[in-house]
């Protein structure tokens, strides 16, 4: 049986139908995880911002209740979605490894924070606004190029303009629900519009 030649209009029309599957696939489930560390680090940063006036300094190990929630919640959902089967492609293990190799870094640098003067907060907005920048700009997504996009200036000026911290930890809490929780919400609303449309 001879194949089919493809004409190049017909290559360019697969691939795009391809890349357009790819992204709807992304659409389903990707708001949860923004909503998960999203909220999770929005209310870390509230109860930093408010437990300071009477935990001081010793508050700042409160910051390790992000990784412990978050991580506990994205558990418990992975878990819960084990049965969803669907193929990954590349991309997908490539924006995988993009979050690792981030969240590894992250992970180092408040370590490191410990024991060395670092703007810590500048420095986690802008990690996680490439990663968000990657996954956005990979999967065509527009809502989180533009919350990326936000979140690493609000990172960059949070370097060069003087505050106080208490105000620092508010500010990289209220960006990172702009840059993860906004985003997620919209991602979920497109997920159920999809799901009415299927």
């Amino acid at each position: 049986m001879e194949e089919k030649q493809l004409t190049p209009q017909e290559s360019v029309q697969m691939i795009e139908k391809m890349i357009e599957q790819t992204r709807k696939r992304l659409i389903r489930g990707a708001g949860v995880p923004c909503l998960i560390w999203g909220y999770v680090t929005l209310f870390t940063s509230f109860l930093i911002f408010f437990s300071y006036p009477y935990l001081g300094y010793k508050v700042n190990n409160l910051w390790m209740l992000i990784p412990i929630l978050g991580g506990t919640i994205s558990l418990i959902y992975k878990w819960k979605a084990r049965n969803e089967v669907y193929a990954r492609t590349q991309i997908d293990r490539f924006i995988d490894t993009t979050w690792i190799v981030v969240g590894l870094n992250v992970m180092a640098f408040s370590i490191l924070a410990y024991r060395v003067p670092l703007a810590i907060l500048s420095i986690v907005l802008i990690l996680v606004g490439i990663a968000t920048a990657i996954t956005g700009f990979s999967y065509k997504v527009t809502v989180l190029k533009y919350s990326s996009i936000f979140g690493m200036i609000v990172g960059y000026l949070l370097l060069i303009i003087p505050m106080r911290g208490g105000m620092m930890v508010l500010i990289f809490g209220i960006t990172i629900f702009i840059m993860h929780c906004l985003p997620g919400h919209y991602l979920c609303y497109l997920e159920r519009k999809m799901l009415r449309n299927a």
